[in-house]
C-alpha cells in the first residue's frame, strides 16, 4: 500500500541535481568546441593557446560560433523530421500489410538497414585502415556515422511500433538502443568538433588574409629585438635621454595578453614569417593606431 507522500528523489533537490547536472555537461561542451576552435586558428599561426593563457570562459564564449549554425540546422531538421514521420512514414508502416503503402514503407525499412549497415562498414574499414579513405574530409565521416546510426535506429522504431501489437520486442532491443544511442552523441561530437575546427582555421584565414584592417603596432625597445622581416623596418632613435633606443615599424597586432603581445608583418605569410611574442615589461612600449 502506497501513502500519497512523494519519495524524497522526487522533490525539488533531485530536479535541481538534474539541472545542475546537465549545465555541468552543457559547460563542458562549449569548453570543448571552443577550444577546438581556438586551437584551430592559433595552429594556423603556429601558436599553442596554452601560451595565450585564456580562461574557461573565454573558451566558452569562443565556441558560440561554431555551435550556433549547426544546432538551428539540426533544430530545422528535428521539425521536418517529426513532421515527415508523424504525417506519411508513421501511418504506412502501421497500416494494414495489403495496403501499397504499406509494402512501400517495409522495403524503405529494408532499403534503411541495409545503407545503414554497409555505411558502418565503410567507417570500420576507414578505421582500421585510414589511407582507404584519407580522400575523405573528417566532417564528412562524421556527418555519415550520424546518417548510419539514423539509419538503422528509425526503422528499429517502426518495427517496435508495427510489433507492438503482435508481442514484446526482441530481447536484444535494449543493448541495440543504447548502441544506437552512443555511436549518435559520439558522432554529433565529432560532427560538430570537426566543424568548430574548419571554422577556427577560416576565421585565420581571414584574419591573415585582411591584416591591413588590424592595428598598426610601433614597438619601442630599449634594446634591439629580432623583429624583422618583409615590411618590418627597424629605426634606432638617436636622442641621449631616450629611454627606448628602438622602434619597428610595419607590424600589426594579432591578440594582446595580460602579459604579451602577438604581432606580426603586415605582409606576413603562413610558412615563412614568424609570429612575434612580446612580454610587457617596461623595457617595451607599444603604441597602437587603429585603422
Amino acid at each position: 500500500m502506497t501513502t500519497g507522500k512523494p519519495r524524497e528523489q522526487d522533490g525539488p533537490w533531485s530536479r535541481i541535481s538534474v539541472l545542475l547536472s546537465q549545465t555541468v555537461l552543457l559547460s563542458a561542451v562549449l569548453y570543448y568546441f571552443g577550444w577546438v576552435r581556438t586551437q584551430a586558428a592559433w595552429e594556423y599561426f603556429g601558436i599553442d593557446t596554452s601560451l595565450l593563457g585564456f580562461s574557461t570562459p573565454d573558451y566558452a564564449l569562443r565556441s558560440i560560433d561554431s555551435t550556433f549554425l549547426p544546432l538551428i540546422g539540426a533544430g530545422i531538421l528535428v521539425v521536418f523530421s517529426v513532421l515527415l514521420h508523424r504525417s506519411v512514414l508513421l501511418p504506412a508502416a502501421v497500416s494494414s500489410r495489403t495496403t501499397a503503402r504499406r509494402r512501400l514503407a517495409d522495403r524503405m525499412i529494408v532499403v534503411g538497414y541495409v545503407t545503414g549497415f554497409a555505411v558502418f562498414a565503410v567507417i570500420g574499414v576507414g578505421l582500421l585502415v585510414p589511407a582507404a579513405l584519407g580522400w575523405a574530409p573528417t566532417i564528412v565521416l562524421s556527418l555519415a556515422l550520424l546518417a548510419a546510426t539514423g539509419l538503422i535506429a528509425y526503422p528499429d522504431h517502426l518495427r517496435r511500433r508495427q510489433k507492438r501489437t503482435s508481442g514484446p520486442p526482441p530481447e536484444n532491443s535494449a543493448v541495440r538502443q543504447s548502441a544506437l544511442v552512443a555511436l549518435a552523441v559520439i558522432g554529433a561530437l565529432w560532427t560538430v568538433s570537426s566543424y568548430a575546427y574548419a571554422t577556427g582555421e577560416q576565421s585565420a584565414g581571414d584574419v591573415a588574409g585582411h591584416l591591413d584592417a588590424r592595428p598598426a603596432i610601433a614597438l619601442y625597445s630599449a634594446g634591439r629585438l629580432a623583429v624583422s622581416g618583409p615590411g618590418v623596418s627597424a629605426t634606432e632613435i638617436i636622442q641621449k635621454d631616450a629611454k627606448y633606443k628602438f622602434c619597428y615599424t610595419g607590424l600589426v597586432s594579432l591578440i594582446h595578453t595580460s602579459d604579451r603581445y602577438l604581432l606580426v608583418s603586415r605582409q606576413w605569410q603562413r610558412g615563412r614569417d614568424a609570429v612575434y611574442v612580446i612580454p610587457v615589461g617596461d623595457d617595451v612600449r607599444i603604441d597602437a593606431i587603429a585603422r
